[in-house]
């Protein structure tokens, strides 16, 4: 999958699975350090949004690497 900024800048249209895609890569870059460099993250107030209770579920954020939940938080909050 071509980079989002590659796509923006050929004029193409970008599609949830494209921007899910480069969410997940920045998640998976990022991981656990969940830095300002996550749109969720500072959407969220500089925060993780970690709902669960169990630390196994989802690593401690709601949106661990899954780009659909973290376009999904990002379009509910915004």
């Amino acid at each position: 999958m071509e980079d989002l900024i590659i796509l923006l800048a050929k004029g193409n249209q970008i599609t949830d699975v494209s921007i899910m895609y480069e969410l997940y890569k920045i998640c998976d870059r990022v991981h656990s350090s969940c830095d300002f460099e996550c749109p969720v993250y500072r959407i969220n107030g500089y925060k993780v949004p970690d709902t669960a209770n169990d630390f196994e579920v989802n690593r401690g954020c709601d949106c661990f690497k899954n780009g659909a939940k973290m376009l999904e938080f990002i379009r509910n909050t915004t």
